[in-house]
């Protein structure tokens, strides 16, 4: 049948049929009060990366030796692993809009594609204020800067495994189900950025971490609302995918916010090693890192966080044994599809 031919029959004195999963037609929705609330948060908490002192940071570079600008250039390489994360919530604006979900839901998502995009370009200027142009243009001058920079490289790789995942996600899950996959990794965010902002000697950096943790905060708290708005009317298969995602947020993020769990990441064979010597130099030239003790600490303060908003609605906490913590559900080793590359 032509085009033409296709809408011959149409009825104009009748309203149109709409297709399924189509952003026609708009619609609005100005009842979820505690959504509204945190939409107008959003915008009133937006602030500009490059409004940053980074000729501060330039300046305090130039004092450092080429390993340690190296290992600092490396830190934010790692980070943007995680910030590179403009396009998932671009896509989540889309399904939000398809599946008409509350305006100030599709709100929220916009304004977090935003803070997303900020971060992202805060990691691209964290780089080029200490060694421009690493890793593309870097030459390595020995076994260990060869190393460092195949590290960023794999994990880079590690995300792009991922992004066809995202993406066929939102046929296999629910969009509350798989945004909780995250919901974890924003409350240990908003302590390791808490601290390194407390920690950090450059007022650059100070601004910049309690920035990025006054988003973190928010992305949060977003989480939780999506999770808790959806959590009465979860049947109990749908409970045990947000534990199994829940998991699958740790042993993500837990790569720049703790150390990567063997069961999920490829990466080199030197890679903890090699991980464990560049985020040392950058604390010795003076780029405040929390020690793996600290990164626990953030990850335990999460889990009691998360388990006690989960325990409310009878969803089980699964088990974290890089922690030491038991849980309540072991959630076997996870295939590339079980995680969800939100951030």
């Amino acid at each position: 049948m032509s085009g033409k031919d296709k809408y011959a029959n149409l009825n104009f004195e009748e309203p149109p049929d709409f297709p399924p999963n189509n952003v026609y037609p708009p619609s609005w929705n100005f009842d979820e009060d505690k959504a509204w609330q945190l939409y107008r948060r959003a915008k009133r908490e937006q602030w500009d990366e490059e409004q940053i002192n980074w000729s501060e940071v330039k300046e305090w570079a130039q004092g450092l030796d080429r390993k340690q600008r190296l290992a600092i250039a490396y830190w934010w390489s790692l980070l943007s692993t995680f910030d590179n994360a403009t396009p998932v919530f671009a896509y989540a604006v889309v399904k939000a809009f398809e599946q008409h979900l509350p305006t100030p839901v599709k709100g929220i998502l916009t304004t977090i594609t935003y803070d997303e995009n900020r971060h992202n370009v805060m990691c691209g200027l964290g780089i080029n204020s200490v060694l421009p142009g690493f890793p593309y243009n870097f030459k390595p001058q020995d076994d260990l800067e060869r190393k460092a920079m195949l590290n960023v490289l794999w994990t880079w790789w590690n995300g792009s495994r991922y992004w066809k995942a995202y993406v066929e996600a939102y046929n296999k899950y629910t969009f509350d189900v798989l945004f909780t996959s995250f919901m974890m990794g924003e409350a240990a965010a908003t302590t390791v950025f808490s601290t390194m902002s407390k920690g950090a000697k450059l007022k650059a950096f100070q601004e910049l971490f309690r920035n990025t943790t006054v988003d973190e905060t928010r992305h949060y708290a977003f989480t939780h609302l999506i999770m808790t708005q959806n959590a009465e009317k979860m049947d109990d298969e749908r409970k045990k995918l947000v534990t199994k995602q829940v998991r699958a947020g740790f042993v993500f993020l837990s790569l720049i916010t703790y150390l990567p769990p063997k069961d999920f990441w490829k990466l080199p064979p030197w890679f903890v090693e090699v991980h464990t010597k560049m985020e040392d130099m950058a604390r010795d030239a003076g780029f405040y890192i929390p020690t793996i003790k600290e990164k626990e600490e953030a990850w335990r303060s999460a889990v009691i966080r998360v388990g006690a908003s989960l325990k409310r609605y009878g969803i089980k906490m699964p088990a974290i044994p890089e922690l030491g913590i038991s849980g309540e559900e072991e959630i076997p080793d996870l295939e590339d599809t079980d995680i969800i590359p939100v951030f």
